[in-house]
């Protein structure tokens, strides 16, 4: 039976995305002026608050896990997917194909302008190097992906809210409320925020897969080749997200994950071996030691703009992803404990972020610190691909790889989203039930609908206006984070004291 569509959200998603999309295409310059402008702006003015939320939300967490709340189960069924079929769900949902871009490279530019006034390519610069993507992929991103997650999957599996909509987290207050203006504003705030990280996440990932599928075919990448590469993929997540949960995403995420490890071990192995596991374990331990300081790190005094292009902007991708990561992560966590969530989540996540970190990024940190090839020239001549490409052209067998890595970026794409057009047509659908899924034609249109502004942003720039864009879209949900959270505790606290008064009664 076809699932009733709330005519209201859908209307106002829609309708924000055309607005937004048509100015991008028609007045590019403007539009990238304005958005970095605004950029700027809530870095400075927010960029604190971005930062003690992270922190906080992680703390949080931990309590949650550890705490007497831990062994709360989300429902009374068992869970309805495996153990590594639910962790392979969540990581691609919460990745995507930006992992490939930034894992690959993101180490170069830490290494050219390092964090904590260190020398520029000096050992020290290249320790952070190595460690700082593990920082911003790891614990704290996970954190800001799980309180949502379990503000929301509270409600709907205990409290038996019959919505997989954003608006249930805040069902402490909104109780009988579900269609309220308030309500109906918060979902709408979320799909539109869904948009723009979506969005800027195809327009990381997709230049990349461009790049690959030239360099295999011996071609030169342009604008071209991403769009029809945003076609290829978009016609994938359609037909993952039309076969739904079990029959298509489950599975596609669970070839990725074999595809995205055979990748790894291929890179490891016919790599510098011993200078990765070196690499890779004294990054561990530098991330750990400097956890908090890099946490709090606002750069006051010296205003590098490190802290602003990097953690803010990550702080930013997470809470804007954050909403969508918790009610794709709800849809597939039924039967499953808090704590287990949790330790799920910050774990997993976590730990498959981190192999990608130590093993394609500090290959090419090692090429470039060994001296073999000077990957910082050739991105700052060209862009950070053609870096990636000429990291990997060194190894043997680099046209396999190449292709791999093409495979499982183009894979990763549409694992994000069809879990994306999953959960936008799930937050326009007026009911669904723990076992429902939103109509097929909904979840279609959603599919494709999400290439409109990834085209746009690449259009205009690139990288940097998709960086923009995050921000911006997630600076809204910064404030219902706190929201959220506040709002499962005191309904945690309210179903204990009725519990234990039921059993004394």
């Amino acid at each position: 039976m076809a699932k009733p569509v709330d005519r209201v959200n859908f209307a106002i998603t829609t309708g924000v995305l055309i607005s937004v999309s048509i100015p991008l295409l028609l007045l590019p310059e403007a539009s990238s002026r304005v958005l970095l402008s605004t950029y700027d702006w809530i870095a400075v003015h927010f960029g604190w608050l971005y930062l003690l939320t992270g922190a906080a939300a992680l703390g949080f967490l931990l309590w949650i896990a550890f705490g007497r709340f831990g062994t709360v189960c989300l429902g009374d069924e068992a869970p309805e997917f495996s153990l590594l079929s639910w962790a392979a769900m969540l990581f691609s949902a919460g990745v995507g194909a930006g992992l490939m871009y930034w894992a690959a490279i993101e180490w170069a530019s830490y290494f050219s302008a390092p964090p904590f006034a260190a020398e520029p390519h000096s050992a020290e610069a290249a320790a952070w190097a190595s460690a700082y993507g593990l920082h911003h992929w790891g614990l704290v991103a996970w954190a800001l992906y799980c309180v949502p997650t379990l503000a929301i999957a509270y409600p709907f599996y205990v409290r038996k809210v019959p919505h997989l909509k954003y608006s249930i987290a805040f069902d402490y207050w909104l109780a009988g409320r579900e269609t309220s203006p308030v309500a109906r504003f918060l979902d709408s705030l979320f799909m539109i925020a869904l948009i723009g990280g979506a969005g800027s996440s195809l327009g990381f990932s997709t230049p990349l897969i461009a790049a690959l599928v030239a360099r295999l075919l011996g071609t030169e990448p342009g604008f071209g080749m991403e769009m029809a590469v945003v076609a290829a993929c978009v016609v994938l997540f359609a037909g993952s997200v039309y076969l739904g949960l079990s029959r298509g995403i489950r599975r596609l995420s669970d070839l990725n994950m074999g595809l995205a490890f055979a990748l790894l071990a291929l890179v490891l192995f016919l790599g510098d071996t011993l200078f990765l596991l070196d690499t890779a374990v004294n990054a561990v331990g530098h991330s750990l030691q400097n956890f908090i300081r890099m946490t709090l790190w606002t750069d006051p005094f010296d205003d590098s703009g490190f802290v602003r292009d990097w953690t803010i902007f990550y702080w930013a991708w997470w809470v804007a992803y954050g909403p969508f990561v918790g009610l794709f992560v709800t849809r597939i966590s039924r039967g499953r404990s808090l704590r287990g969530v949790v330790l799920g989540m910050l774990g997993f996540g976590s730990a498959g972020c981190w192999l990608f970190y130590m093993i394609l990024g500090n290959h090419g940190l090692g090429l470039q610190w060994s001296g073999e090839i000077d990957l910082v020239a050739i991105m700052a001549a060209s862009d950070g691909n053609q870096a990636i490409i000429a990291g990997l052209d060194a190894l043997p067998a680099s046209a396999l790889v190449i292709a791999l890595l093409c495979l499982v970026s183009t894979i990763f794409c549409a694992t994000t989203y069809d879990s994306a057009s999953y959960t936008l047509a799930a937050g326009a659908t007026k009911s669904m039930h723990p076992s429902e899924d939103p109509a097929r034609w909904h979840r279609l249109f959603w599919a494709f609908a999400i290439a409109i502004l990834p085209i746009s942003l690449m259009y205009i720039g690139g990288i940097r206006e998709a960086q923009t864009a995050v921000l911006v879209v997630s600076l809204p949900l910064l404030f219902t984070l706190w929201l959220s959270g506040v709002a499962l505790l005191k309904s945690l606290e309210r179903d204990s004291l009725e519990l234990r008064k039921t059993q004394l009664s």
